[in-house]
């Protein structure tokens, strides 16, 4: 399986954001996109996991599913009147958490314990800082258990420590040979062994 760009052209409206644009991406590679504002980090992303679509060019991706976890604005984060266990719970794709089995709850509490949330599964998202929700949201596409991962900018707006628990999940994750796309600004978010793709450095 790979993520293959082949002379991809897109733009907002008159914005130009990329043009010509070829890059691979290949099955067990944890693959990092750098660059500026407005070099099209993001936008690959949502290509990719097909919320927006090119001008031109193809796009080749035979990944059969994509946990996508997507930015959110740290002023606006969610408030859910759900506790994390039931919000992690929907990583299943399955029926309403009242039909859950008790396998489909070990599933859930495991990759609570992997994440380092477990004692938080009772509370609502609204009762967590802003690193805590990160994680949530980071466990319900991770239990889905998808065949690519695409990350944008998980570490925004978290303190130091939450950084530092997400970076510590990927290297995991990354040693469990899972494929990964994640957009940064600070390479240091990422952990070692990751492939960078510097879009200040591709023709535009």
């Amino acid at each position: 399986m790979k993520i293959e760009f082949k002379n991809v052209n897109f733009n907002y409206d008159n914005d130009v954001v990329f043009s010509n644009l070829n890059l691979e991406i290949k099955e067990g590679e944890f693959v990092g996109l750098v660059g500026n504002n407005g070099t099209g980090k993001s936008t690959i992303i949502k290509l990719i996991a097909g919320i927006v679509k090119a001008k031109s060019g193809e796009i080749f991706n035979d990944f059969h599913s994509v946990g996508y976890l997507s930015q959110v604005n740290i002023n606006k984060r969610n408030s859910f009147s759900a506790n994390v266990r039931e919000i992690v719970s929907l990583g299943l794709k399955k029926k309403p958490f009242s039909f859950m089995t008790k396998k489909d709850y070990q599933k859930v509490d495991d990759i609570l314990h992997k994440m380092g949330i477990y004692e938080l599964r009772n509370k609502r998202l609204d009762e967590l800082s802003g690193g805590q929700q990160e994680k949530v949201r980071f466990a319900e596409v991770i239990l889905s258990n998808p065949d690519l991962i695409l990350l944008d900018e998980p570490t925004t707006g978290i303190d130091e420590v939450s950084k530092q628990e997400i970076k510590n999940i990927l290297k995991s994750l990354l040693k469990e040979k899972k494929t990964i796309v994640m957009v940064s600004h600070m390479q240091e978010d990422f952990p070692e062994g990751c492939r960078f793709i510097d879009l200040d450095k591709e023709e535009k």
